[in-house]
């Protein structure tokens, strides 16, 4: 089957231009990058789903080819955003696939609109990002990033990849992450640690959003499990470290497809 073809968008909306790719028929389904990633670590994973699937994958601000006029965002502005450009293109109530971070903005996007469905790639699952942080955690963890952002995400990268991981990716991937704006990065890392997930689940809780986390097991704290298993379903996947939608694209699209279709 040969390859969908893509249209590349830019939407302008206030204080911001959102650079996005439309591709393939069929359902709809969103797919949102983690931080201080963009839209392409996305390219494998959508190309696959839109053999069957309409496909929005998006830069968010400060990210990719998207552009913002202030460095402020929070989880539930991003939210807004994607929600307001999915709106315009029709797709309103579509799921939404987030990596990381992305997880976050896609439940504050469905929040923010319709919806029922949300699948993350490795999002919700690290103790020390999600939930809500206390302030010395969160000044520490940000601390690394304001003194050293290249070195502090070449070792994030590090960290997140697993030992069968190839390094020349691991190092491609970081390449890439630390050629985002610091400061914008340093404060949308923030407004992550900030971003209260306990209370974004209630409400999702409250309007029957199902919500899948795809962890990659490897990196999976049975704590984790333990703390949030009842309020979201885990699954153990095994296809690399934290940027496993890069590693095995083809396996994390039928992922997708299979919790799209076994999911609330």
């Amino acid at each position: 089957m040969p390859t969908p073809r893509v249209s590349t968008r830019i939407r302008a909306l206030p204080g911001v231009r959102v650079a996005y790719d439309l591709m393939g028929e069929g359902p709809p389904v969103v797919l949102i990058h983690g931080w201080a990633c963009r839209r392409s670590d996305f390219a494998g994973v959508a190309a696959d789903l839109a053999r069957d699937h309409r496909v929005l994958s998006l830069d968010l601000p400060w990210h990719g080819e998207s552009t913002a006029d202030s460095p402020r965002w929070t989880m539930d502005d991003l939210g807004a955003l994607v929600d307001a450009v999915v709106v315009d293109e029709g797709l309103r109530g579509a799921p939404m696939v987030g990596h990381s971070m992305g997880v976050a903005v896609a439940i504050e996007a469905v929040l923010a609109g319709e919806g029922t469905r949300v699948i993350g790639l490795d999002g919700l699952t690290f103790m020390h990002m999600y939930p809500r942080q206390p302030a010395d955690r969160r000044e520490a963890t940000l601390a690394p990033y304001r003194d050293d952002f290249t070195s502090a995400v070449h070792a994030l990268c590090q960290r997140a990849s697993a030992a069968d991981t190839d390094p020349v990716l691991t190092a491609e991937i970081a390449g890439r992450m630390a050629e985002m704006d610091p400061d914008a990065g340093v404060r949308m890392l923030g407004a992550l640690l900030d971003w209260d997930m306990d209370a974004a689940l209630g409400r999702a809780d409250a309007l029957g959003l199902h919500v899948t986390a795809l962890a990659a097991g490897a990196m999976l704290a049975p704590e984790v499990v333990q703390a949030y298993g009842q309020r979201f379903e885990i699954i153990p996947v095994d296809l690399g470290g934290h940027f496993y939608l890069l590693e095995r694209p083809a396996e994390t699209a039928a992922l997708i497809r299979e919790a799209l279709a076994t999911g609330g």
